[in-house]
């Protein structure tokens, strides 16, 4: 392993406000366990990090000097910046977010340091995009109606987008969104007499899956217009609009009462503002006795109260105004603002990476035609980033996803 002093010798190409927050940033990484981390630089050449035997191992290639005093100015946010601008690169960019991620007390010493002062206007523009209903119209345009075109290239047929559940070895993405989809409705004990209300229509997977496997009525409520005209005309093609009831509703403003509920991996665009005015609403909604479950991406109980104080790159690129609840922290709203009993929690996080593996292989494969579509290469290597962001969370466990099943008393 070298020192940063040896490091710091072999860099006198490097200016000083760069050379300063390079040192900082080595006497950091020179703390680095569970993984080794390989960091090459133009002129310089390699400095290694880490356990160099551990079988988590990572690489970095350094383009642009800048990358250190960003990153110390901007902790993660500017980490993910400085990447979209080219700075620099990884032949395995999940593998060094991984361990990163598996060793957030650095990340946490780094950004105690000097981050204080972008992360006021982070907050800012994060308090900006709360999820009042106004707001929440926007926040989803801003993400989902990137067009559907684009996310035909990279989800399953479909069109789920959210996790899959390998429940078996050797399924392909398209059976294990199938099983997801099924073992959500068994959870509900749905039959051909319920009627069944989805938040969050997505493309209108679930709810045709829903009406045809099971025979129920659906009404299902999005506040993303694309996903709205897509999901009616699919419903059509179905053959399902006796069954299949289509809202463009903030579930705010829902009406009447169900026997089952289901929303999947919707409540993390709530926000932690409004999770029990969501809660409350979800049990308004339900009849005495009726069954809800939830699928749900969560933070890990020990990083709650840290994240809930803070903006990540997930809020402030990808989507705005999102908020990743704890298990605990559901679990507690549940109970206090609501007269609902948790009957199951499952969770799914390991399938959630393997889903966002598939995802990002398919994403590359079919880069050219999402290029000739008119995205650029920032646009890639943001989605790029974004997507191994995410899986490298679920592999080192600091976010999960779980099924929650519950019912109204």
């Amino acid at each position: 392993m070298s020192s940063p002093e040896y490091s710091l010798c072999n860099s006198a190409t490097i200016s000083g406000r760069n050379k300063s927050a390079r040192h900082i940033i080595f006497t950091l990484l020179q703390q680095l366990q569970g993984g080794g981390l390989i960091l090459r630089e133009p002129g310089i050449g390699e400095t290694r990090f880490g356990d160099a035997e551990a079988p988590l191992q990572a690489e970095v290639d350094i383009f642009d000097f800048r990358t250190y005093r960003r990153v110390l100015l901007g902790g993660s946010i500017a980490a993910g910046e400085s990447y979209i601008d080219g700075d620099w690169s990884s032949p395995d960019l999940t593998g060094v977010l991984q361990l990163l991620a598996n060793n957030m007390q650095l990340v946490d010493k780094l950004e105690a340091r000097l981050s204080w002062i972008t992360a006021p206007w982070h907050g800012l523009v994060h308090l900006w995009r709360s999820n009042s209903q106004r707001q929440a119209r926007r926040n989803i345009a801003a993400h989902y109606d990137l067009g559907n075109g684009f996310y035909q290239q990279f989800l399953d047929r479909d069109m789920l987008y959210s996790s899959a559940l390998f429940s078996e070895t050797g399924l392909t993405l398209e059976q294990a969104q199938q099983a997801k989809m099924r073992r959500l409705c068994d959870q509900l004990e749905l039959k051909p007499s319920d009627h069944l209300l989805e938040i969050g229509t997505g493309w209108g997977a679930l709810a045709e899956f829903a009406a045809r496997e099971y025979g129920c009525r659906v009404t299902t409520t999005t506040i993303s217009q694309a996903q709205f005209d897509y999901a009616n005309q699919r419903i059509k093609q179905a053959g399902l609009t006796d069954r299949v009831t289509l809202l463009l509703e903030d579930y705010r403003q829902l009406t009447g009462q169900y026997d089952k509920l289901i929303s999947v991996e919707m409540i993390e665009a709530v926000g932690k503002r409004f999770l029990p005015v969501f809660i409350k609403r979800c049990e308004q909604l339900l009849k005495p006795k009726g069954k809800m479950v939830l699928q749900a991406i969560t933070i890990s109980d020990q990083r709650y109260q840290q994240y809930s104080r803070n903006v990540d790159f997930i809020q402030r690129y990808v989507f705005p105004g999102g908020f990743l609840p704890s298990i605990t922290a559901l679990c507690n709203t549940l109970t206090r603002h609501s007269d609902m009993v948790m009957c199951d929690l499952f969770d799914i996080g390991r399938d959630y990476a393997r889903t966002l593996q598939e995802w990002r292989q398919r994403f590359e494969h079919h880069w050219p035609t999402l290029h000739s579509q008119g995205f650029d290469e920032r646009f890639q290597r943001l989605w790029r980033f974004y997507l191994c962001y995410c899986e490298a969370g679920f592999l080192a466990r600091s976010i999960s996803t779980v099924q929650l099943s519950a019912e109204r008393r």
